[in-house]
């Protein structure tokens, strides 16, 4: 079951005429990332004023590279890994694709052939000394530089890159041994000699890149990645999540246990049945399934066997935003279905289906 991730345009004004904007449309794609499948929606606005220089001109979403590269179907930290353990630690693709697959990433071998290319395409990115990208950055009226290196594990060499974060074109990557500021002042310097006006200029707070932005690009806005600074705020809870995480494991496999005991009776909730996972219900609503009709009546051992498998999905469920940690939304859907489990066990009558 894919999570949805939603990222809104951020203009709420028309920047000609002030007036407000409304939605256009909605873009979907799937991402598979390492931790999860993702149902990613881009919203995306436009300016209904007649007569504006602006009008019907689409608003986009800022575009993080991070997450996924533009039209790939996995993310950027499966890019990573694969490109860097077949690079750095002489891993077969066949291998790689065979472990992550094993870990719920599932990649066929043209896959990973297609993906390691796309590794190396990064590492040696230079879109931004195309005329007709600087051109068309020029026409958007410049560029929104965002800045980053990433790794994929500390003795892995840092693959950094430079993009737009409006139209979301990849300009410059080079793959550097060292974090250091000295290395990234001449990448900088690259996007500096396009030609196109940088707005702003978006980084973590990495030691190098700081130096290195005020040395390249002086006199360019420069403000810290929001992501990273929510991520800070929520480090102080990473000891009370760890011990969540665990509780919620601990409570999985009882479940589990559960489960297995019913299957072995010859009891399968709806999930099991049709092949499909089931969504937890919400706090306010009663235990029912959705796939049932009202005349089918449960049993106690089949409404348990509901239970069991909303509380597994639960147990699976991940987060994205730093405030929204993957122990706490698992923490918060079991607490769910423990309170649709004590309203079930209030009820004296047989429970109907919707």
């Amino acid at each position: 079951m894919a999570q949805s991730l939603y990222i809104a345009a951020p203009d709420a004004t028309c920047g000609a005429c002030h007036q407000g904007l409304i939605i256009s449309e909605h873009r979907k794609r799937f991402v598979q990332r390492c931790d999860d499948l993702y149902r990613l929606i881009r919203q995306f606005k436009w300016c209904q004023t007649v007569g504006c220089e602006l009008y019907h001109k689409g608003r986009a979403p800022l575009v993080d590279l991070r997450f996924a590269l533009p039209g790939m179907t996995f993310g950027t930290d499966v890019i990573l890994e694969l490109g860097e353990r077949h690079l750095s630690h002489c891993d077969s693709l066949t291998s790689i694709g065979k472990d992550l697959t094993a870990r719920g990433v599932p990649i066929s071998q043209r896959n990973t052939c297609a993906l390691l290319r796309a590794y190396i395409g990064l590492a040696k990115a230079s879109r931004g000394d195309e005329e007709v990208l600087r051109r068309r950055l020029r026409e958007q009226g410049g560029i929104v530089l965002m800045a980053d290196g990433v790794q994929y594990d500390k003795d892995s060499p840092v693959l950094y890159l430079v993009w737009d974060a409006i139209s979301g074109e990849p300009l410059f990557g080079e793959r550097k041994p060292f974090r250091g500021a000295e290395d990234l002042v001449p990448l900088l310097e690259r996007v500096k000699a396009m030609g196109v006006p940088i707005i702003a200029a978006v980084s973590d707070k990495e030691t190098g890149l700081l130096p290195a932005i005020a040395a390249a690009l002086p006199g360019v806005r420069h403000q810290l990645c929001q992501f990273h600074f929510l991520k800070n705020c929520a480090s102080v809870m990473d000891g009370d999540l760890q011990a969540l995480g665990t509780s919620v494991d601990e409570r999985a496999e009882r479940v589990q246990k559960i489960t297995k005991r019913l299957h072995e009776k010859g009891f399968d909730s709806v999930e099991s049945e049709h092949n499909l996972a089931v969504s937890p219900v919400p706090a306010s609503s009663g235990v029912k399934s959705r796939y049932a009709t009202e005349s089918d009546e449960l049993t106690e051992e089949q409404l348990t066997s509901e239970l069991c498998a909303m509380a597994r999905h639960a147990s699976r469920r991940s987060g994205r935003a730093p405030l929204n940690p993957p122990a706490l939304v698992r923490h918060n859907e079991l607490e769910r279905v423990r309170a649709a489990v004590q309203r079930a066990k209030k009820k004296k009558t047989a429970t109907t289906r919707s």
